[in-house]
């Protein structure tokens, strides 16, 4: 009663309030949220820390047991690692998607599901490239379809998933813009590329050893891309290349509700679609593709910007 009192009294000093929440119970998988809100001393603005609890049974699914379901053949350094939930996406009725996080290793995609009384848990591959199979932002974000739900991976791919029955579909880089029928438009925002100037050597020093000349690589920027794929298995049909490394897009939410509040926005969410509309053609005719901009679409420039 003390230990209750004190929290108490300290939530009600902090402006602090708890809310909890199920977000799935069934067959003794059960998924809980609690979001507490609490308001910053300093700044007088409100804050939300998200908390996820999944348990089977009773029993709560975090720390080094949930390594072992994650990689049951235990042959992973990852099977070692100490993971709890992150985010959590329901799929109805086949159980649950969670990210699971690690201070010590990748993040991890499962699905969740009791299948005659046992708990079934399947990791998800986000690439078919080993070496890309990692994930960025572990949240669930908006697919513009529904009974999807869109991830992002750490190489800048976006990844569509479909809740029943389950199905994954990497469609590539870029951030998702629109769908269109089959069609899915990506925007690839400019940045940068690592280019080999000058492969590594090996050369032999002044008492006679080999010694390695690390290679010389220099980053060179990268322009504006738009991607046209088809939605049904991720093949791309077409790209333009702006060829341009001044133009940038506009300021562009690729996420609802996921700007900072008070942060410029050109183009909000639900308006994409539109402006995607407005400013991409696709062209598909004889089994070939072209992707362009529309006749008098001008497209931001950076600032001070002599493309390279």
């Amino acid at each position: 009663m003390k230990r209750r009192s004190a929290l108490a009294l300290t939530l009600y000093f902090l402006g602090a309030s708890v809310a909890a929440s199920t977000l799935y119970n069934k067959d003794g998988l059960v998924v809980q949220a609690d979001v507490t809100s609490q308001r910053d001393l300093n700044t007088g603005q409100r804050q939300q820390f998200n908390n996820t609890t999944i348990s089977f049974q009773g029993i709560k699914l975090c720390g080094k047991e949930v390594a072992l379901l994650l990689y049951p053949d235990a042959k992973s350094t990852a099977s070692r690692a100490f993971f709890c939930p992150g985010s959590v996406q329901v799929l109805d009725p086949d159980g649950v998607l969670a990210f699971f996080n690690s201070s010590s290793a990748d993040s991890v995609l499962a699905q969740l599901k009791v299948v005659n009384g046992a708990l079934r848990v399947q990791r998800i591959d986000v690439s078919k490239s080993p070496d890309r199979n990692k994930l960025h932002a572990t949240r669930f974000m908006d697919a513009r379809l529904a009974g999807w739900t869109r991830i992002e991976t750490a190489w800048q791919e976006t990844v569509l998933i479909r809740h029943a029955p389950l199905q994954t579909t990497n469609l590539g880089k870029g951030r998702l813009l629109d769908i269109d029928g089959n069609v899915a438009y990506l925007a690839v925002p400019p940045g940068s590329d690592v280019v080999e100037v000058q492969p590594a050597t090996r050369v032999k020093d002044a008492y006679g050893y080999m010694q390695l000349v690390p290679a010389v690589t220099k980053f060179v920027p990268t322009p504006l891309e738009f991607r046209a794929v088809r939605l049904a298995d991720g093949q791309e049909l077409a790209r333009l290349n702006t060829q341009d490394s001044c133009l940038q897009l506009p300021n562009i939410e690729f996420d609802r509700n996921a700007n900072a509040p008070g942060a410029k926005v050109d183009v909000r969410y639900d308006d994409v679609p539109a402006w995607r509309a407005s400013a991409l053609q696709l062209t598909q005719a004889g089994g070939q593709a072209s992707l362009r901009l529309q006749p008098g679409v001008q497209l931001p420039r950076k600032a001070n910007c002599k493309p390279a």
